[in-house]
């Protein structure tokens, strides 16, 4: 089964220990999109599911698959929707790369989708819930 991978991108304005604070946990809590999120198994381990609520009524669960303290990563898998979506199986990664230069953060956020996935409009979509994800953890780490 071949992917269709959607990657976007931003500098943010904070070290990046400051930064992974925020995405460590897949937590979300800086995404204003989302209004609630529900943890179980632990809230940094690799197994542990979120049931991400969203204000537009979307309901989301994921799973942590792999997390890197070292690398500053972390990747976790679709598990399933309500409403149900249009593909079989999504795969998220939010990197994070120090820039050495002014000690800021570079942030990758990667998702990757089966075959299935409707490609104009899934690709359209995860494209700009990414860019909104990304201003809004830049917005909540300079709060900070």
């Amino acid at each position: 089964m071949s992917v269709t991978r959607v990657v976007e991108s931003r500098v943010i304005e904070a070290p990046i220990d400051i930064v992974w604070k925020h995405v460590r946990t897949v937590e979300l809590s800086f995404w204003n999109a989302v209004s609630r999120v529900e943890i179980s198994g632990g809230a940094g381990e690799v197994g542990s599911t979120r049931k991400i609520s969203f204000k537009d009524g979307a309901v989301q669960e994921v799973k942590i698959v792999e997390l890197s303290d070292l690398a500053h990563f972390v990747s976790f898998d679709f598990i399933e929707a309500q409403p149900p979506v249009e593909f079989m199986s999504a795969l998220h990664t939010i990197t994070l790369r120090k820039v050495t230069a002014n000690n800021t953060t570079f942030v990758e956020w990667s998702a990757e989708f089966s075959s299935d996935a409707q490609l104009a409009a899934v690709i359209e979509d995860s494209r700009y819930k990414r860019l909104e994800g990304l201003e809004d953890l830049a917005k909540a780490v300079s709060k900070k």
